[in-house]
């Protein structure tokens, strides 16, 4: 599974909408761009993401496509 697809399933399981994930990484507008497959993770993205929505790191290192 692709890993924003993981992030979506885990805000859902969590009741989180995107303001939740801004609010751990710090930026409403790169958030949004990632979840639309605009922009790829960062390191620091897939960090803290990880912790928050426990996703094991790995999982969110594999690639997936941009539009």
């Amino acid at each position: 599974m692709e890993p924003i697809e993981l992030i979506k399933i885990r805000m859902e399981d969590f009741e989180y909408k995107s303001i939740d994930l801004a609010n751990e990484y710090g930026d409403k507008g790169t958030i949004s761009k990632v979840l639309n497959y605009k922009q790829a993770l960062s390191l620091t993205m897939i960090r803290k993401f990880s912790k928050l929505l426990h996703i094991p790191a790995e999982a969110l290192i594999a690639e997936y496509e941009l539009k």
